[in-house]
């Protein structure tokens, strides 16, 4: 597997050796460290470093030295770094950036609105998954704002280094938690399930007392959301949500329902996975407790990946 260097003019330079090359991205981190000898120094700040055909590689932006063991640490952003050092910001006089169309010429307008034409690129084929009146969170971190977006068509981001340019697609994101189910025979975790999620949210908009606009949304046992009451008596569990600075009853009650989403969604699954399968960020997994029977299902929120000596180790981070 070679680690191939390339300058700032993104011309090939050459493949590094004697390296340890330690990747993290996901929720957090997005970054890497590249060590080696000082023996072995070949690249500069605003180098790009990777592997031809995987997701592994990123750009140089900081140069450690330990002169006490000769050791020399290139830091950077991996790809996904280099994303959510972005921001992707509504036009002039908008409230949202608003997303139609096929997911990869979504990815690939955002590419250009986020001026990363040069190094990245979205896959030209279709992906068969259509972005229907998606609106940006506000000033959002382009990683993030990409992964909320797919993830509203239950699909995710794929990276790939391909012929000087990080491709970008979309593909539709895959449950293993019934086919590869975990058990806590097998590995260890930490599991906590909610039975009690909020299922009523009264929203609290602008003015005072009795002219202080109102909405309810509720959910069902099943968590479907509407603005019809079906759990009652010790069954209803209720909360607020208030946001006098809305500017429309629709976002107000957007506000709830993310509100119960987020209640619905609390249980936890954390566990990390050094598996020969190679998971992407957010396919889905699940693990069942055997004393409780408890049994969790969520998505890869993070992976770490370490290179040495052309071996590749590979771990998995389910979280909440």
């Amino acid at each position: 597997m070679d680690l191939i260097y390339m300058n700032k003019q993104k011309e090939d330079v050459g493949v590094l050796q004697n390296y340890k090359f330690d990747l993290a991205y996901g929720y957090d981190e997005n970054d890497f460290e590249l060590s080696t000898n000082t023996n072995n120094h070949k690249c500069q700040a605003g180098f790009i470093v990777y592997v031809e055909d995987t997701e592994y590689g990123g750009i140089i932006r900081r140069i450690r030295v330990k002169t006490a063991t000769d050791e020399l640490i290139y830091c950077g952003d991996t790809w996904h770094g280099i994303l959510e050092k972005k921001v992707i910001q509504p036009d002039a006089g908008q409230d949202y950036f608003v997303m139609n169309g096929e997911a990869n010429s979504c990815l690939a307008s955002l590419i250009v609105r986020m001026g990363l034409s040069d190094l990245f690129k979205a896959s030209s084929e279709s992906s068969g998954i259509t972005i229907n009146n998606y609106n940006m969170n506000r000033y959002v971190k382009g990683y993030t704002g990409i992964k909320k977006m797919l993830a509203s068509q239950n699909a995710k981001l794929k990276i790939n280094f391909q012929d000087g340019f990080v491709m970008l697609s979309a593909e539709p994101w895959v449950d293993y938690s019934h086919d590869d189910e975990f058990d806590s025979s097998q590995i260890d975790f930490d599991v906590d399930k909610n039975y009690a999620p909020v299922n009523h949210v009264i929203c609290l908009g602008k003015g005072d007392l009795k002219e202080r606009e109102v909405i309810h949304v509720y959910a069902d046992e099943n968590g479907n959301i509407s603005t019809t009451q079906t759990q009652t008596g010790m069954n209803e569990i209720t909360d607020t949500y208030e946001n006098a600075n809305c500017e429309s009853s629709d976002e107000l009650k957007q506000g709830g329902v993310d509100m119960l989403l987020e209640s619905w969604n609390s249980d936890a699954l954390q566990v990390g996975l050094d598996s020969t399968k190679n998971y992407d960020i957010s396919d889905i997994v699940g693990a069942r407790e055997n004393v409780t029977g408890i049994y969790v299902a969520r998505a890869i929120i993070k992976k770490i990946v370490t290179i040495e000596n052309d071996v590749v180790t590979i771990s998995h981070k389910v979280g909440e």
